[in-house]
């Protein structure tokens, strides 16, 4: 276990292997534990670091700092606080996708690409029910058996319940459109087709993303694409530009096919 100490509030990260940084923030129901598959899957050439926002894993419990511009911050202190010259690569998931778009707009020079995992488009595709109910209630109820981890089950307990609530309140009334089309830095966003937790956006939608915006949908996934299908959650990481040079077209379809025959 790793400690950041900012302003006299403590942020829990892991760190593994060597090279570029490659940063992966957490959503509502979790911690950094479940990124750990993708994290040791992505160590040859990257140094993976994972963080826990307040109120989440073992993170300092902080209600006032609930919200989107204080999960900001704490990835810009968490920066600062490793000293690191080189931009990181950013991979959020839920609130997590939300963090690091926010982050990316406010600090581009920080971040070299982007990818959102689940992310929320407009508040209405985020389900409601995860300003109501208590974590572990929610991913009994909601997220059923196919989506118990025991990467999440482990650590759900952690979170103060008010941190998912008031989280996901905030994101129920915004929207992300607008955040997408004016950021710069190449992005790529993969949803789950079957995820219960956040609605994909419409076909219309993903057909105004072009040149350095890509959408990916797994077809077989649910709201932990990474946990479900880490072998190919990692390869479309590393195809984003992880391993090299970032390739012009991503088509889902015929990715998986042409690597699962």
């Amino acid at each position: 276990m790793s400690i950041a100490t900012v302003s006299n509030r403590l942020i829990h990260y892991e760190v593994v292997g060597r090279g570029k940084p490659l940063l992966f923030v957490h959503g509502w129901l979790g911690s950094w534990r479940y990124w750990w598959p993708t994290m040791q899957g992505l160590t040859a050439q990257h140094r993976a670091l994972a963080v826990d926002l307040w109120g989440f894993g073992d993170s300092s419990k902080l209600p006032q700092f609930y919200n989107l511009p204080a999960y900001v911050t704490l990835l810009r202190q968490f920066l600062d606080y490793l000293g690191g010259a080189d931009p990181v690569t950013l991979v959020g998931h839920g609130l997590g996708a939300a963090v690091a778009l926010r982050f990316t707009l406010a600090y581009p020079e920080q971040v070299e690409r982007l990818a959102t995992v689940a992310l929320p488009v407009h508040g209405r595709h985020l389900d409601a029910r995860l300003a109501q109910l208590d974590p572990e209630s929610y991913s009994g109820k909601v997220l059923g058996k196919h989506n118990q981890f025991s990467e999440l089950t482990s650590e759900i307990h952690k979170t103060d319940p008010r941190a998912m609530r008031e989280s996901a309140n905030e994101i129920l009334q915004a929207s992300f459109a607008g955040d997408l089309l004016a950021c710069t830095r190449p992005l790529l966003m993969l949803h789950g087709s079957r995820d219960r937790v956040v609605t994909p956006p419409t076909a219309e939608y993903q057909s105004q993303l072009n040149g350095h915006r890509h959408y990916v949908t797994l077809e077989e996934c649910d709201h932990f694409p990474m946990l479900q299908a880490p072998a190919q959650f990692n390869r479309l990481l590393l195809d984003f530009g992880l391993a090299g040079e970032l390739i012009d077209h991503i088509a889902p379809k015929i990715y998986w096919q042409r690597r699962t025959r």
